[in-house]
């Protein structure tokens, strides 16, 4: 009748609208689902994927390395984990597949095939006997995994054979599960993943609900007080519409006619629920921005109304009928978000208790799913008081992998990075029991949230303005024949700390998230100058710093790998410690210590012959500090230096000081001469006479 799209939980609404003469009537009646994309919405229209973004409608085909035609579903992901891209360039936003060939889309609006049946076949070492065709395609709990559905059968009369083959986007491997389900031959399955830890998964055709627990060892078809699990019988013949499941494990099957039965993650029987609308009104289940249940009713006058689901209150009400209990008291824990991301050296750390009465013999499971990539340690608390039972467990994750002086430092954090999605639950419960599991993903690897800035820079204190300035030829690393024309773009660089050539500086680095300040980093880290600038030193040297062997410079650095770029030649991939004589070389310790850290003392030291603007980047050298590559760009102008003399003015002034002496020298020798001449010319009793007249 109508698609509709709101952006606010249907509190409004607005209707979708295509241009004319792209659909045909029969087209626009035949949509057989509908996909969200963060830049529009797909259609999938008698086996053809349309796009409807905020400027056109569009087919999709072979310009897009999709099929023409035979498209039988679309799909993204159900559950929302906020950090779940940890490794990037990896991630798809949706599959599209066929009966024999599935896509993945990445954005802005590309496609790729990733497998053919035959091939799959082949990998999976299936029997080349009977028809394989792929019946469903989604998303797991786990973030980074896909499963198919897949239909199998020899003569194809009666009865078919489901299997279910996961894929991994990170390890891109295929493997089948130990998963078998033989159903009519005509049967519609459909698949849904709950939320969860480990691969479960809930199927349903159109009179039966199907489910497969604990990684698929435990399978079967959901049970009924009668009519053995059939529900449309206890519907009214009516066939079952959607199976929704919301974050807390609670799944509700609702039929075409508005009956409804409930059950829980890791239950094997439903029970009805009341009736809530009548059985003409169209109606659909629905999470708002809250997590919250509601339901959705659809008029025929086209209108929508939006209306809230007492999950919680409908079971209760039910619960005084079957007399059914839920084992335990009460069951709660300290984990308060549904995403964790754990650096090198950091822990995750949480507690969960339960209260039972006594002899139940409850206890609390902690499941995680994925790579092996974080050691465990757990602590039990037990306490009876007034015959009830307390069990507190403490849980804690961690790595021990230590990436100093490794071989191949870039593979080893790779293969210790990953994302794990973790469940903790009581060990029993019922469909009675309140939200009795936790689960949440903790993501080993770089929080892309997280960054380093130098303390005492900011933006604010400062007039911004873009210049210019030269970089004279001489003051540059590479020793180029032309200086360097350079310019300052204030918005990448921030305010420049301007100082007196005789104040040496010691820089700072703190650790940020997006929610503020963290620490101070502690640990070893480098910087040099972004334009090539080697005209500035450091005042401690190896020596007064302790190494025992020459320690790396960037000098030595970029003479090991003059194939990188300045910037890529040193850092925590090959950072060595000058501290052992069993690691590098004797050499002279006289030279500076190029390595800083908040302790240490070394400053940067600047000439004293000239000016200049100075713009470093800082770079974190230890290897076990972080998964990131954590880098700081800071700007620093010197002035006040002690200017050298003008070559002129000192040759002048020579010259003027040697005639001054020449002249003095002259005279001086004529004076002397007169009077010489005064003695030996005059004779001696004249003189003498002289001398006696004066006394």
């Amino acid at each position: 009748m109508e698609t509709f799209q709101t952006n606010d939980s249907f509190r409004t609404w607005t209707r979708i609208r295509v241009p004319p003469n792209i659909l045909t009537d029969d087209e626009r009646h035949n949509v057989s689902d509908v996909n969200l994309y963060w830049s529009g919405i797909f259609f999938l229209i008698n086996g053809i994927v349309y796009f409807r973004n905020l400027t056109a409608f569009t087919r999709l085909g072979n310009n897009e390395n999709l099929p023409e035609g035979g498209i039988i579903g679309l799909s993204s992901r159900k559950w929302c984990w906020s950090k779940y891209k940890l490794k990037p360039n990896i991630k798809s936003h949706m599959v599209i597949w066929t009966r024999e060939e599935i896509y993945l889309g990445y954005p802005p609006l590309r496609f790729v095939k990733i497998i053919t049946i035959k091939k799959l076949r082949k990998i999976l070492n299936m029997p080349a006997a009977g028809v394989l065709t792929i019946q469903d395609v989604k998303y797991t709990g786990h973030p980074l995994e896909i499963a198919l559905l897949l239909n199998h059968c020899i003569t194809c009369t009666t009865v078919k054979r489901l299997y279910i083959v996961i894929y991994s986007e990170v390890t891109k491997e295929w493997v089948l599960q130990d998963f078998e389900l033989d159903v009519a031959i005509d049967s519609v399955v459909t698949s849904r993943f709950p939320y969860a830890s480990i691969s479960e998964v809930i199927l349903w055709d159109k009179h039966r609900v199907y489910y497969s627990y604990h990684n698929f060892t435990v399978t079967g078809v959901l049970q009924t007080p009668t009519e053995s699990g059939n529900l449309s019988r206890l519907a009214h013949g009516s066939v079952i519409s959607t199976v929704f499941t919301d974050y807390y494990g609670n799944i509700i099957v609702k039929m075409e006619n508005n009956i409804m039965f409930f059950f829980k993650i890791y239950t094997t029987d439903a029970v009805k629920l009341h009736l809530w609308t009548n059985n003409q009104t169209k109606s659909l289940f629905f999470l708002n921005a809250s997590g919250k249940i509601y339901l959705i009713y659809v008029f025929d006058d086209g209108t929508i109304y939006p209306q809230d689901y007492p999950v919680r209150l409908e079971t209760q009400s039910i619960a005084s009928k079957t007399k059914e209990k839920c084992p335990f008291i009460i069951f709660h824990h300290n984990i308060m978000y549904i995403s964790y991301v754990l650096d090198k050296g950091h822990y995750l750390s949480f507690w969960a208790q339960i209260v039972y009465p006594e002899n139940a013999g409850l206890y609390i499971t902690v499941e995680s799913y994925g790579p092996d990539i974080l050691k465990k340690e757990s602590q039990v608390l037990y306490e009876i008081a007034s015959g009830y039972c307390t069990k507190t467990i403490t849980v804690t994750f961690y790595q021990t992998v230590d990436y100093e002086a490794v071989k191949d430092y870039f593979t080893l954090q790779n293969k210790n990075t990953g994302l794990l999605v973790v469940r903790v639950r009581p060990s029993e419960y019922t469909k009675m029991c309140p939200a009795a599991q936790k689960v949440f993903q903790v993501a080993v690897g770089c929080d892309f949230s997280k960054f380093i800035a130098v303390k005492g820079f900011d933006r604010k204190s400062c007039r911004w303005h873009d210049f210019f300035y030269i970089i004279k030829k001489s003051y540059l690393r590479d020793r180029p024949s032309k200086n360097l024309r350079v310019k300052y773009d204030w918005k990448k660089y921030g305010c420049p700390l301007r100082l007196n050539f005789k104040e040496k500086f010691h820089p700072v680095l703190q650790l940020y998230s997006d929610d503020g300040y963290i620490e101070d980093v502690d640990v070893n880290f480098i910087v040099w100058e972004i334009h090539g600038r080697d005209d500035y030193s450091f005042n401690n040297t190896m020596k007064t710093s302790g190494c025992l062997n020459e320690a790396q410079t960037w000098n030595s650095m970029h003479k090991l790998n003059k194939h990188l770029p300045l910037e890529y030649a040193w850092g925590p991939e090959n950072y060595n410690h000058c501290f052992s004589y069993a690691i590098g070389k004797p050499g002279d310790l006289n030279q500076p210590y190029e390595i800083i850290n908040k302790s240490n003392h070394n400053h940067l030291v600047w000439p004293m012959q000239h000016t200049g603007m100075y713009v470093f980047r800082a770079k974190i050298l230890d290897p076990n500090y972080s998964f990131c590559n954590l880098t700081a760009i800071f700007a620093i102008e010197i002035y006040g230096t002690i200017s050298s003399p003008n070559g002129d003015l000192v040759i002048a002034f020579l010259f003027l000081l040697m005639l001054l002496f020449f002249s003095i020298l002259v005279l001086s020798y004529f004076h002397y001469m007169r009077i010489y001449r005064q003695y030996i010319y005059a004779p001696i009793y004249k003189t003498r006479r002289i001398k006696d007249q004066e006394k």
